[in-house]
């Protein structure tokens, strides 16, 4: 049985031609590192009024076909202005004359919009292949700075600096190059990326000699090292040799690009450096080093780091959630305006994280006092509160410096709460 399956009519119709005819239903997904599957559906039945069983025009465009929903496939509605009903079904628009040119459809239709196609065919024609020419082999080879760009499944960016001695970019072959992964802040934004979505774009610059750059993109993997060891015959003898140093400076990981294109970035625009002493400590884990807060971000109230309003409605809704399938203190919201209590806790919260919110808590003591004389609100039950709270926190990631100062601000609440 197919996904769609052939059901005959409840009761018999008069006058009533039945054919088969054949339809394709796509269903397309993206997994890691594969191109598009599609589903290709069996026949489904379709049945054709007798009154346009006439071979007439008049009648021929009043014919329709129904595909009937199945699964996750929606419905498919036929009105086809064809001379018959399987015209109509097996239509196929006209395909897009196919172009050898590399780029996007959307480049080169603003090529065509803006008059530009004449200096973007020269380019395309002296500059773009669709693999490392012997001299940019040898230009990559001595290169110390490299920027990468990648976006996750959704389409969400990332791009950032990858920098080294000279020549810490491998060239394998014409259509292959490596480059290491060293030890850093430990987000792994690009590689979480590339494990998404292995499309990469990369810029080489010579910012000292030449002042010359090189675009190169392509499709990117990720190799640990003991993986590149069981290849190392078929290695450059210089990353068998990094992959076995001792301390910070051996590379945690590999990325292995395939290369789709390449080509030059002119040299116009691109300043002459000159290259001054600096010590680097490979890897170090020193804020100092690392001037992370070169930018004064903890100046910053948290509120605003973590995103403002949205941040804090993510960390009260997650909150009453669990809150509410708690059995030990569900019942004191049983009878509770959600609403108005979410907006009180949001406050709250925006205030302990450094928002623009004046909560005094003034009624604490009016809201709760029904609670602790006819259900026994008492500490035991504001201690498993404060402990929900504390677990979401920890769940959405905050930090413990942040979750403790919070904390310490909501145990000053505890006496007004149980009515003490």
């Amino acid at each position: 049985m197919g996904l769609f399956k052939k059901t005959p009519p409840k009761e018999p119709l008069k006058n009533t031609q039945k054919t088969k005819t054949e339809t394709t239903s796509f269903f397309f997904f993206w997994k890691k590192n594969k191109p598009p599957t599609a589903v290709v559906s069996e026949e489904v039945l379709v049945e054709t009024p007798a009154s346009t069983q006439s071979s007439s025009p008049e009648n021929s465009h009043t014919e329709q076909s129904t595909i009937k929903k199945s699964g996750r496939f929606a419905s498919i509605k036929t009105k086809p202005a064809a001379t018959t009903i399987n015209d109509a079904l097996n239509y196929v628009p006209p395909k897009k004359t196919p172009s050898i040119l590399p780029g996007s459809d959307g480049e080169h239709e603003l090529q065509e919009k803006i008059a530009a196609k004449p200096r973007a065919m020269n380019f395309y024609n002296k500059q773009v292949l669709s693999f490392l020419a012997p001299e940019m082999q040898k230009f990559i080879e001595k290169q110390e700075f490299l920027f990468v760009s990648t976006s996750d499944a959704k389409g969400e960016c990332d791009c950032t600096s990858k920098l080294g001695e000279a020549g810490f970019i491998r060239v394998l072959n014409e259509k292959h190059l490596m480059y290491p992964e060293y030890r850093g802040n430990g987000v792994y934004a690009s590689l979480g990326n590339i494990s998404e979505n292995p499309h990469i774009a990369m810029l080489i610059i010579d910012f000292y000699k030449d002042t010359i750059g090189l675009h190169v993109n392509g499709k990117a993997r990720i190799i640990e090292n003991e993986a590149l060891l069981q290849f190392k015959d078929n290695m450059p003898a210089s990353v068998i040799a990094e992959i076995t140093k001792e301390g910070h400076k051996k590379p945690e990981r590999w990325v292995i690009v395939e290369v789709e294109e390449a080509y030059v970035q002119c040299s116009k625009h691109i300043p002459l450096l000159k290259k001054l002493d600096k010590r680097v400590d490979w890897g170090t884990d020193s804020e100092v080093e690392k001037k992370v807060d070169y930018f004064q971000l903890q100046d910053i109230p948290l509120y605003d780091r973590l995103g403002g309003d949205k941040a804090i409605e993510i960390v009260v809704d997650h909150f009453y959630r669990k809150v509410l399938k708690d059995e030990f203190v569900a019942p004191f919201f049983e009878d509770v305006d959600m609403d108005a209590q979410r907006q009180k806790q949001k406050g709250f919260l925006a205030m302990a994280f450094g928002g623009p919110y004046n909560y005094t808590g003034k009624d604490l003591r009016t809201t709760h006092e029904r609670l602790v004389k006819e259900m026994g609100l008492s500490d035991k039950y504001f201690d498993h509160i404060v402990g929900i709270l504390k677990e979401t926190f920890q769940e959405l990631n905050i930090h413990e410096k942040e979750i403790n100062q919070v904390l310490e601000l909501l145990a000053t609440t505890r006496d007004d709460i149980l009515c003490r």
